[in-house]
């Protein structure tokens, strides 16, 4: 059975191990507000660390390990786009598998190990290439040994599976510690989320200034060994409220029963509909008047309909119910919207990426003793971000509400991609302004201050808490419930695309153009941005087009009752 695969230590006190919905003649005595501190903690904690470690990476990379501009942004790219597919692979295991509890377990102390492995990078000078100073030239500045790759590739290796095991899984399984078949219990976990990511876009603030600072002017080797300290405080943490959770039972693989259904159909294809609702298979449902068959790809009902042949317990690869049908529709109706994530997240990663590097050719300095560290800019998009959320949640939604206004999850994502476009129209215009400054001053030290990548950074980031928990929610909502994980894996899954993509384009446009080089100065990083602007415009359009085709799977059926097509 799919339940034993967890062992003795994830499946212990097994009367902890629930539905994440108690039965009513249950008292409930695990989950809710009192399992927040554990999961927010473990996550708070494990994002300050990766931030401390990935956020400052493509300086360690062109400054330690002396990797060119464009080869370390691709590295970090891909880097990123693993960490990101990876949590559908993990999400998968979770909700098939493993249990979410175990997952976020084994992703915490791998996830140790990476950091442990980056510091030991920054301990000893052996696992990295000679310091490369100003004025060297040809071949006195070396890069990395085959050793020193393989170390560093090991390192981006061991954080691809661990954010596999935690990344959006740890959400997800917040989540289940709510009671969600009321209004209220959902209210409820649209709270938790928000709050969920403000703790998180907090904690990435103190990470993106403290150990930021630490590293670029103090050590690297204190900087990395903060971020250890921090993820075994995460692991912790997690392990600390374990007699708190409530942990929902894998089920097994959960695409089986969607694969069910396509055979099913496959099978019965010359079959017509039929008229009355009745005529179709319901499983365990008692009351088949609650989850009607909608109309929405109605070539699937075909996999519910009940035959002669048909025993009364039937074959579920010849005969399938109508929940497992409508969950296959609920995942079809959302690949087109998920697809318009693509282009949102190319533009995040190359917004905070590059904005690092043209950080590093500006004027940095804060007074005569001061010099902000090139990584620590993005904490004022986390500011942003931080900021805009507590203020939509407390105060933009109560108030719409006693207007009678709701705000849907579409109407956050796509407000959040047209915060993304006005960034980066603002950053093709900082860059011209940079670029036109250079050929003045014949300098490759710019005396522009870098204080103008400040408005770029902040408007993008007023978007991203639209865009990342209005995604977060819209496919926590929409998925069934035993592919949670899985929904979080594929909004996760839409951003490590976005990273690949990311690499192909830069690579393509490096190749083909002047505009990337690893000399900025030289480029015109300007067209760049301008070209993602207008990718993002176009996107917006396309985005809208589909969600105006979208219908929310509680209201689909209203207004077409007839099943009956030939």
């Amino acid at each position: 059975m799919a339940m034993n695969v967890e062992g003795k230590y994830c499946n212990q006190d097994s009367d902890q191990e629930q539905s994440t919905v108690p039965e009513n003649n249950k008292k409930k005595k695990t989950g809710g507000w009192k399992t927040f501190p554990f999961i927010i903690g473990n996550e708070v904690c494990s994002y300050a660390a990766g931030t401390g470690l990935r956020g400052n990476i493509i300086v360690y990379l062109t400054t330690q390990f002396n990797i060119k501009n464009i080869r370390a942004t691709n590295i970090v790219n891909i880097s990123n786009g693993g960490s990101q597919l990876a949590t559908l692979v993990g999400a998968f295991i979770s909700d098939a598998f493993l249990g979410r509890f175990c997952t976020i377990s084994i992703g915490s102390l791998v996830s140790l190990a990476a950091s442990v492995l980056l510091a030991l990078t920054a301990i000893i000078s052996s696992l990295r290439p000679p310091e490369c100073r100003v004025g060297d030239q040809g071949g006195s500045c070396r890069g990395p040994s085959t050793a020193q790759y393989g170390i560093l590739y090991l390192y981006f290796l061991l954080t691809i599976v661990g954010s596999g095991g935690v990344s959006f899984i740890s959400s997800a399984f917040g989540a289940d510690q709510f009671e969600k078949e009321s209004a209220e219990g959902m209210r409820q976990v649209q709270t938790f989320f928000n709050w969920y990511y403000f703790g998180l876009y907090s904690s990435v603030i103190v990470a993106s200034t403290v150990i930021v600072y630490i590293q670029s002017n103090v050590s690297w080797a204190w900087g990395f060994g903060i971020c250890v300290v921090l993820t075994a405080i995460s692991v912790m943490l997690f392990f600390w409220g374990t007699n708190l959770y409530i942990r929902a039972r894998p089920e097994g693989s959960p695409f089986t029963g969607l694969a069910q259904v396509v055979v099913a159909c496959v099978r019965k294809r010359n079959l017509h509909l039929p008229s009355n609702s009745q005529d179709f298979y319901y499983g365990n449902i008692m009351d088949p008047a609650k989850l009607p068959p909608t109309p929405q790809f109605r070539f699937l009902n075909k996999a519910a309909i009940k035959t002669s042949q048909d025993s009364p317990d039937p074959n579920p690869w010849k005969l399938c119910s109508v929940k497992q049908v409508e969950e296959l529709k609920s995942i079809l109706k959302t690949l087109p919207i998920m697809s318009s994530a693509i282009i949102p997240n190319i533009i995040a990663s190359q917004m905070m990426t590059f904005a690092v590097l043209q950080a590093l050719t500006m004027d940095r300095n804060l007074g005569p003793h001061f010099q902000i560290p090139a990584a620590s800019f993005i904490v004022f998009g986390l500011l942003s971000s931080a900021i805009v959320l507590p203020i939509y949640d407390k105060i933009i939604v109560p108030f719409a509400a006693g207007k009678g206004v709701k705000f849907t999850n579409l109407q956050r994502i796509g407000t959040g991609m047209l915060f993304y476009c006005v960034g980066l129209g603002v950053a093709a215009v900082v860059e011209r302004k940079r670029l036109l400054q250079v050929k003045s001053a014949s300098m490759q030290q710019v005396s522009v201050s870098s204080l103008w990548l400040i408005p770029q950074i902040v408007i993008g980031g007023l978007g991203d808490p639209f865009l990342t928990v209005g995604w977060i929610d819209f496919m926590y909502n929409d998925f069934p419930e035993s592919l949670h994980s899985t929904a979080m894996g594929l909004v996760s899954a839409s951003s490590a695309v976005g990273f690949y993509f990311s690499s192909l384009l830069i690579t393509v446009i490096h190749k083909n153009t002047h505009w990337l080089t690893d000399d900025f100065n030289q480029g015109r990083l300007d067209y760049f941005y301008a070209l993602l602007c207008g990718m993002g415009v176009l996107n917006v359009a396309y985005f809208l087009a589909w969600s105006l085709w979208y219908k929310d799977k509680d209201h689909v059926y209203a207004g077409d009752q007839n099943l009956s097509t030939p």
